[in-house]
């Protein structure tokens, strides 16, 4: 992942817009909170 963000220009992020940055934000978050919820529930069956 490390590697997708060398190669990334400032000026294709300006262009792309704000949409899709949201969208990644979104999807960080959503799987933040859905593997945490997982480890959770997992945890609570097996205690």
């Amino acid at each position: 992942m490390a590697a997708l963000g060398v190669t990334t220009h400032v000026s294709a992020l300006k262009k792309a817009g704000a949409k899709p940055l949201l969208m990644a934000l979104m999807l960080f978050v959503w799987l933040i909170v859905g593997g945490g919820a997982i480890n959770v529930a997992i945890h609570s069956l097996m205690a």
